[in-house]
């Protein structure tokens, strides 16, 4: 880590229980990229549909071509360039890069269909777009707050693709002046646990000690042990109990600038209590819990 105000993050992506009693691969795709010394984050999460024959490759294909229009946006981009416009053209570029890819399948472009989750973060703002269910939750301090909330369709289990023709009037944006510490991006099979249906808020005993964990994890350690960490975690029968969809994750933390690793809380925990299952399974399965989808 390096440079003023860099970021730690960590991702992953895994089957749901259905999925592997029916030996069908995980569906769900993440990416993600620093920029600038570490001060700047771009993260893509997409969840391909279920009934796509194609939806893997087109929720990889989505993350990878939204980190790479954020990376050449910020490249040429003036200060004054943050508007929705942004992230209209992103998804337009998405679009054609999914048909592209479609037409030497030869298959339709629905069977590359996925959502979208995004994020662009850098020292003093940040740019959020969302095409379909799944959630991106930021902490403000007190507490976490959904961006935008899960898009759902006509019917329970419906939502909305990047491939859909009405992709365009389903794209939300937001864009922030002001710097955020705590993001995570997350896709639907994680929605039961991680938000509260009725109140429409973040579930603070999910994000609270997964957050801490991460901020706590030493700077020296290797992004492949946490990696695992958070895979355990979203295996664990604590979290398979609640939902059987396939589960993506990424979690990101905004480290403090110029400050020794202990004020930093850098050196805190070992791995160990972090990879068990980051200690946060007692939580989510309080009964004060957060309601089930739907």
């Amino acid at each position: 880590m390096s440079g003023a105000s860099g970021w730690r993050y960590v991702g992953a992506s895994v089957p749901g229980v259905a999925h592997l009693a029916d030996h069908i691969d995980c569906q769900d795709a993440w990416a993600a990229q620093r920029l600038e010394a570490d001060s700047v984050l771009v993260l893509a999460v997409a969840d391909g549909a279920g009934s796509a024959a194609e939806s893997r490759a087109g929720a990889a294909l989505t993350c990878q071509t939204l980190l790479t229009e954020c990376v050449a946006w910020l490249s040429r981009s003036p200060a004054g360039d943050w508007t929705p416009a942004v992230a209209l053209s992103m998804l337009q570029h998405i679009q054609n890069v999914l048909a592209q890819q479609a037409a030497q399948l030869q298959q339709p472009v629905r069977e590359l269909a996925c959502t979208l989750l995004g994020a662009v973060l850098t020292v003093d703002r940040a740019l959020f777009l969302q095409v379909g269910d799944g959630a991106i939750v930021i902490g403000d301090g007190a507490g976490y707050r959904p961006v935008f909330w899960p898009q759902g369709g006509e019917y329970p289990n419906e939502t909305h693709f990047v491939t859909d023709p009405t992709a365009a009037a389903r794209l939300e944006c937001v864009i922030l002046a002001e710097p955020v510490a705590e993001v995570a991006l997350l896709t639907d099979g994680l929605q039961s646990l991680a938000l509260h249906y009725h109140s429409r808020q973040a579930h603070l005993p999910f994000f609270r000690p997964l957050f801490q964990r991460l901020r706590d994890y030493p700077a020296t350690g290797e992004s492949a042990e946490l990696t695992t960490a958070l895979e355990r975690f979203l295996s664990s029968p604590a979290i398979n109990q609640r939902t059987h969809d396939d589960k993506t994750l990424i979690l990101a933390v905004r480290l403090p600038a110029d400050l020794p690793l202990a004020e930093a809380g850098l050196a805190i925990e070992p791995l160990a209590k972090v990879a068990d299952p980051l200690h946060s399974a007692p939580s989510i399965l309080q009964e004060d819990g957060p309601d089930e989808a739907g």
